[in-house]
């Protein structure tokens, strides 16, 4: 398997999902991948096995700062957060979103799939990475889910409702709303000993 024809492929997958949603067919995405439609059948078995590797192309970023050893606390907040937003809230993430609440009660196994290996299983991660900040001291989350609920809904929040509904056309600087969201919440789940 080709690393650049892989990519090649995935690329042009996103934007075919983007601009047709589910419903684009595989010989359209062969077509603006630069591929004979089998050789896209060599990468993925159908559309949905596409569809979910593009899904996970998407979460990639964010899950690698998660796993980031290096990264002090607040700054591998910071860039997660970066990272979430850039993909949640582009125009590839918010047509991506459209799409999938459109056709969800017609293909619910796919808005499953999206569900759980997209932001479902960065939700999963971001636990896991809350647990350990927890174990450590660095810290206090007793209940991760509730503190994976609560970052992933400030990041999003009402500007994602504005993006759906095409009142706002692209986010708000980025850098200007990550950081009060990550002083918040580190101030929210700090340890007593601790103030961010």
């Amino acid at each position: 398997m080709s690393v650049d024809k892989y990519a090649q492929i995935i690329l042009a997958a996103k934007v075919a999902f983007e601009d047709k949603g589910y419903r684009v067919s595989m010989a359209d995405i062969a077509r603006r991948a630069g591929v004979a439609k089998q050789t896209l059948y060599n990468y993925f078995a159908n559309k949905e096995a596409l569809f979910a590797a593009v899904i996970v192309d998407c979460g990639a970023e964010a899950h690698a700062i998660l796993d980031d050893a290096t990264l002090a606390l607040p700054d591998k907040l910071s860039a997660f957060a970066q990272a979430f937003r850039r993909v949640s809230m582009s125009a590839q993430g918010i047509a991506g979103y459209r799409a999938m609440t459109a056709e969800a009660h017609q293909f619910p196994e796919l808005a499953a799939s999206f569900y759980h290996q997209g932001v479902g299983f960065l939700h999963q991660h971001t636990q896991r990475w809350l647990a350990e900040m927890n174990a450590t001291g660095q810290l206090h989350c007793p209940d991760t889910a509730l503190a994976a609920d609560m970052l992933f809904s400030m990041l999003t929040g009402f500007e994602r409702s504005r993006l759906l509904l095409g009142v706002a056309h692209e986010c708000d600087g980025d850098a200007s709303r990550v950081a009060p969201i990550v002083h918040a919440f580190l101030k929210a789940f700090a340890p007593e000993t601790h103030s961010f």
